[in-house]
């Protein structure tokens, strides 16, 4: 079994352990830790809507995370398991496991992992992970998936994390650490953080396999996130709206890269059959927001000569996202 690691020398806490599995130890009861210098934390997972790629419907992209891991200015890295998750049965996504196998469970009977179907358009777009689990009071720069690879042993070989259909189901190798680097957050009082995933960037089919990479894979708290959603005039593509994304650049960004370029937008998104688009957790700042018309074109692993994000395409520019707040900007 391999798992994505950090791949830095830190001190490991392991939330919701006790001494006994050779690892400091955190109390579990938000009451019992208030006046002792720990705060809750909750953590949830945003899966975006409209990401599943045209005409593949029963498409699958499964994750088989084991552990969320958030580090301090030290060096420190606090692990939480699958003991302290929410729900780390019910929150399985069922059709990511084989009928005829389970999730292996560890000596104290609690799952090794929990699963999750990136792909699923069930109308569930919010998964919540960790809650109020408590952390020590300090600055921490970084926080983390771990995410497994490894087999069920069935007779088709299941892959933990794969992607494909119910019957052709390709190994997904974890390319990257999914690990956002940019948290920098002085973490005092009660906090829930939002993980938000660009598939598009994450999920790259590069010659006939399927890669995880960290691209696309950001950590927002959410009381310093507001939200953008719009309309798209039907007259602003060329063609039709089908294909297009919103790109939402940085207001000073020295110019409107593509997703394999070196400066990349900070944020997609897919503009649905309703011809309605809606970005949910953006951190506060100030923004451009890009309508691109053939967006469907954009690869993350290669610069897109044909993708004209340059032209007359439909835009704001220095556009201020305040937290708390939705911003409608028709385009």
């Amino acid at each position: 079994m391999k798992k994505a690691i950090f791949p830095v020398l830190a001190t490991l806490i392991v939330a919701g352990c006790s001494d006994s599995d050779g690892a400091a130890s955190l109390n579990s009861d938000p009451a019992a830790n208030q006046d002792d210098g720990s705060v809750p934390v909750s953590v949830d997972v945003s899966t975006p809507p409209n990401e599943v790629p045209k005409g593949a419907d029963d498409l699958q992209a499964c994750v088989a995370i084991d552990a969320v891991q958030v580090m301090d200015l030290a060096g420190t890295i606090v692990e939480w398991t699958t003991k302290s998750m929410s729900d780390p049965y019910g929150v399985n996504s069922t059709q990511c496991i084989p009928a005829d196998s389970e999730i292996p469970v560890d000596n104290d009977g609690y799952p090794k992992f929990i699963v999750i179907d990136l792909y699923d358009v069930t109308g569930v777009d919010l998964v919540n992970l960790i809650s109020e689990q408590l952390l020590p009071v300090g600055e921490y720069t970084s926080m983390a998936l771990s995410i497994l690879q490894g087999s069920y042993g069935d007779f088709l070989d299941t892959p933990y994390s794969y992607v494909g259909n119910p019957v052709d189901k390709m190994k997904m190798d974890i390319v990257d650490d999914l690990k956002f680097d940019g948290l920098d957050i002085n973490i005092e009082v009660p906090t829930t953080f939002t993980m938000t995933l660009d598939l598009r960037s994450m999920i790259q089919l590069i010659e006939q396999a399927y890669y995880l990479k960290n691209e696309g894979f950001k950590v927002v708290d959410n009381i310093t996130a507001g939200s953008l959603f719009g309309d798209i005039d039907v007259s602003s593509c060329a063609t039709s709206v089908k294909d297009a994304y919103v790109y939402l650049y940085e207001a000073d960004s020295p110019e409107y890269g593509d997703l394999g370029s070196d400066y990349p937008p900070v944020k997609t998104a897919k503009v649905g059959d309703d011809g309605s688009y809606e970005m949910k957790y953006v951190p506060e700042g100030n923004y451009d927001v890009v309508l691109v018309c053939d967006a469907l074109m954009d690869l993350p692993n290669e610069i897109d000569l044909d993708i004209d994000l340059d032209g007359d395409y439909s835009k704001y520019e220095n556009q201020y996202i305040s937290a708390g707040d939705q911003h409608y900007r028709n385009l």
